[in-house]
C-alpha cells in the first residue's frame, strides 16, 4: 500500500511539473509580451521575448522579440550592457532586417542623453535663430 501512494505521490508532482512548463505558442508569448510591456512590467515582457528567441529561433516574431530585448533594456530598464549585447547580438542575426537601421541607431545613441543626439541639437540651434 505504502509503494502504491508513493507511485500515487509521484505521477501526481510529474504531472504538476509538466503542466506548469507548457510551451505557448510564438503568438502567444508574442501577445504575452506586448501586453506586459504596455503594463510597464519589462521583466515579464523580457521573459516573453526570450522565449520566442529561444523556442521559435526561425519564428515570424523571432527577430522583432530579438530587437525588443534590446529596446527594453535600453530605453526602459537602463541595463546599457544588456541592451548593446541584444543590439549587436540582432544585428549580426538580421543584417538585411528593417530594424537594422533602428538597432545600429540605439547602439550608437546608448546611453547618451536625448539632448546630445545629433538630430535634437540640430533642432535646438534652428529653433534658436
Amino acid at each position: 500500500m505504502q509503494v502504491m501512494k508513493t507511485v500515487l505521490i509521484g505521477l501526481i508532482l510529474m504531472f504538476v511539473v509538466f503542466s506548469c512548463s507548457k510551451t505557448l505558442s510564438e503568438e502567444e508569448y508574442y501577445n504575452a509580451a506586448k501586453e506586459a510591456y504596455t503594463k510597464e512590467n519589462f521583466k515579464l515582457a523580457i521573459d516573453n521575448f526570450k522565449n520566442i528567441v529561444s523556442h521559435y529561433p526561425q519564428g515570424k516574431r523571432a527577430a522583432e522579440a530579438s530587437f525588443m530585448l534590446g529596446f527594453i533594456n535600453a530605453n526602459d530598464i537602463k541595463d546599457f550592457d544588456e541592451a548593446k549585447k541584444y543590439y549587436e547580438d540582432f544585428i549580426k542575426k538580421y543584417p538585411k532586417h528593417e530594424l537594422a537601421d533602428d538597432a545600429q541607431y540605439e547602439l550608437e545613441t546608448l546611453g547618451k542623453d536625448i539632448n546630445d543626439l545629433p538630430i535634437f541639437k540640430k533642432l535646438n540651434g534652428d529653433s534658436l535663430k
